[in-house]
């Protein structure tokens, strides 16, 4: 795998990075051959990272380097984790090894899906900067993995801060765009793509570039950007966890077209390049749902859950559970529910990257609807994105305010996304405030597109439909 380019305009950036350079050679030859083996590279790149599904796809960080899909690698990684950080932990000063921990750190979050894990690089970032504040790869590394965590004014300042400085900073205008782009921004982030892909085009790139062009509607252009980034990738050398999420990204983009069997294939591809990606296995369960396997569906979601604990994943399973109905089900479904809830508990301080799933969820199943609105509503001061206002109309007609609710979907739909979910969520809103054409249109409009988007709600447009 390989970075992105960068383009410096500025000298001393240069030579800030050729420091830098010099002083983790010094290291080396001070730790002596052999004494860590498999030391990871010292230059992070700054491309996609870790993947999330399309609700959230601007968690895009840097990391340590590919991997491969082997389980030796996260062995690995936790050794560099171990290594790097008790070298920081006895010398203060060494912001090289503070540098390397937070990209282990980066690496382990997206091998694992444990957010906490950006907490963890974030706290390692923050100390190599504030040793060495002329440090632009840790403030670069910084700015992603406050996107990871949803901190998305944080990162567009971060950002911003360092492009004033060095205005040919790629890394700082990816995340820029992406942290615009979450925080509804639309115009801003495709100025700060634009100016990253003048410097020189990516896979990276190109998967922002693809998400953009699906969230104002031109499903086109995503589709060509998101066939284009998986061969981009190839030419780039991904490999394993990355090569994998470029097709994950393929697959996701296809399915959310209508193009159900070119995203099986995509993801069969995917879990090819990477036998242990659970973005893979939970879009080939989304798939199996969607033709009637909800059986293959589970054992999939199963075994993504095996690999990351993801909250909506969980959910995902308990409404499979419900629709399949076996002996046992109805239990393990109501297990399943505690779990949603118990997993963003153990986040922590990294809660709120898993509010608006559960806000959905909460909705979806008429569970404290207080709460859901609560949630949904908190994000979206901030983050005025096209799924924030979806999740606030949602959560608004659980709540039993539907007039509001449908001013508040009118806004999502401004974005000109065509989402299957968006769609559903209008006609729902409009069955409840009895305009039956609308209704009738959108639901069939979300069923026609993409009857994958949630197997349980899938079914529910039907009756609705039927009820119409």
């Amino acid at each position: 795998m390989t970075a992105l380019t960068r383009a410096w305009t500025l000298p001393m950036r240069a030579l800030l990075i050729l420091v830098t350079m010099i002083l983790l050679a010094a290291v080396t030859q001070l730790l002596g051959a052999g004494q860590h083996p498999r030391a990871p590279a010292q230059q992070p790149p700054a491309d996609a990272g870790a993947g999330l599904p399309r609700t959230a796809p601007a968690d895009l960080d840097s990391g340590t380097g590919a991997t491969t899909g082997d389980p030796a690698d996260l062995v690995r990684i936790n050794a560099d984790i171990a290594f790097w950080s008790s070298r920081f932990q006895k010398n203060r000063l060494d912001f090289v090894s503070a540098n390397q921990w937070g990209l282990n750190e980066i690496a382990l979050g997206r091998e694992t899906g444990d957010v906490t894990a950006y907490l963890r690089a974030n706290a390692a970032f923050e100390a190599s900067i504030g040793t060495f504040a002329a440090n632009p790869g840790a403030i670069d590394a910084k700015a992603g993995v406050l996107v990871s965590l949803h901190r998305f004014e944080q990162a567009r300042d971060l950002a911003s801060t360092e492009l004033v400085k060095y205005p040919g900073d790629q890394t700082a205008l990816a995340t820029l765009g992406d942290a615009k782009l979450e925080l509804g921004d639309v115009a801003g982030a495709r100025v700060a793509y634009d100016k990253a892909v003048a410097l020189g085009s990516s896979a990276a790139l190109l998967v922002r570039e693809g998400h953009l062009a699906f969230i104002v509607g031109d499903t086109r252009t995503a589709l060509a950007d998101s066939r284009a980034a998986v061969a981009a990738g190839d030419q780039e050398g991904a490999e394993g966890e990355r090569a994998a999420f470029y097709r994950y990204q393929l697959g996701d983009t296809l399915i959310s077209t209508g193009d159900r069997a070119g995203a099986q294939a995509a993801y069969a591809d995917a879990l090819r390049q990477d036998p242990r990606s659970f973005l893979a296995l939970s879009g080939l369960a989304r798939v199996a749902a969607a033709n009637g396997d909800l059986t293959e569906a589970i054992s999939l979601l199963s075994n993504a859950i095996a690999v990351v604990p993801q909250p909506e994943f969980a959910a995902r399973r308990a409404d499979l559970y419900v629709l399949r109905n076996a002996t046992g089900d109805q239990t393990r479904a109501a297990d399943d529910m505690a779990t949603v809830q118990a997993i963003a508990q153990l986040a922590g301080e990294a809660a709120n990257v898993y509010d608006r799933a559960l806000s959905l969820y909460l909705a979806n199943h008429g569970l404290e609807p207080a709460r859901a609105l609560s949630l949904a509503q908190n994000e979206l001061t901030a983050r005025k994105d096209v799924y924030g206002y979806d999740a606030a109309a949602w959560a608004l007609l659980a709540a039993g305010q539907a007039s509001d609710a449908d001013a508040m979907m009118a806004k999502a739909l401004a974005f000109g996304t065509r989402d299957a979910k968006l769609l559903y969520h209008a006609g729902m809103i409009a069955a409840a405030v009895g305009d039956r054409g609308r209704a009738i249109d959108a639901l069939r409009a979300s069923l026609a597109l993409d009857p994958s988007f949630d197997a349980f709600q899938a079914e529910r447009a039907r009756q609705t439909l039927a009820g119409l």
